[in-house]
């Protein structure tokens, strides 16, 4: 991996609302060589976020309909499993859940988080780039996605719709959770100066491993709303689509089924 990609949000002397992230920040292999680095360290977003992205994955989870006791859900993007908890909670231990990861040290947290509790026992994981998985078609009767859109250039959220929708059963929803800007006003002022300045100010202060959390801010500004990501779905042959937003629009779900 190029170190002068890597190097690259140290070297700025704009904050990142001034400045677009590099695109190539944005190629598949940057993004998992990046995640692959942040796995021993990524419990730190959580301290970085003052619990909100925990918070907002609980209330993702509730927009899911109502699914079978043994329903099928597959969590594209999963990282370490951190939102298998609220599923579990919300669907039950009969619920097959199939976690979806390219970086295999973050697959490798998912794993361990496996392991250490009992709930998860009917969770498969998957090796595997979330827009082209090795899972069957319309098998799954919800597909769930967090804080893994930021990472996509806007061309490839039509590779993500697709994929979401051929997993899908017709008449099965999708949830994807995402960090948004709020439209106007002073939450998106407030916002801004978090990203811009709390979280390069956090990274700095962890060093090592964990300052890799600085790239976080710049994927966080180059992603202002859902709405490429609405169009994606609706392109995809989605109804219902619709954004639902969390905490003032810090962060938005956006919710869609599949048609028949």
């Amino acid at each position: 991996m190029s170190s002068r990609v890597m190097s690259r949000p140290r070297a700025r002397r704009r904050t990142p609302a001034d400045t677009a992230p590099d695109a190539a920040l944005f190629g598949p292999g940057f993004v998992r060589h990046l995640f692959n680095q942040m796995a021993p360290s990524y419990g730190w977003h959580q301290w970085m976020a003052l619990g909100l992205t925990a918070c907002w994955r609980r209330q993702a989870v509730q927009l899911l309909p109502a699914l079978p006791a043994a329903g099928v859900v597959v969590d594209l993007m999963c990282g370490g499993g951190e939102l298998w908890p609220a599923l579990r909670r919300r669907l039950g231990p009969a619920a097959q859940l199939h976690g979806v990861d390219f970086a295999s040290a973050m697959l490798g947290l998912a794993a361990r988080r496996q392991q250490a509790d009992a709930a998860h026992t009917n969770t498969t994981l998957h090796l595997a780039d979330a827009l082209r998985t090795p899972l069957p078609a319309a098998a799954a009767d919800a597909v769930v996605c967090a804080y893994g859109l930021k990472t996509l250039e806007t061309e490839r959220l039509l590779d993500l719709a697709a994929e979401v929708r051929r997993l899908l059963r017709p008449g099965g929803a999708c949830v994807l959770l995402e960090f948004t800007l709020p439209r106007q006003g002073w939450r998106r002022w407030a916002f801004r100066q978090y990203l811009g300045t709390v979280l390069p100010l956090l990274t700095w202060l962890s060093r090592g491993r964990a300052a890799l959390h600085r790239y976080l801010p710049f994927y966080a500004h180059s992603f202002a709303n859902l709405d490429a990501a609405e169009g994606a779905l609706l392109a995809a042959g989605f109804a219902e689509v619709r954004q639902v937003p969390l905490l003032l629009g810090c962060a938005t779900a956006l919710v869609g089924v599949r048609r028949d």
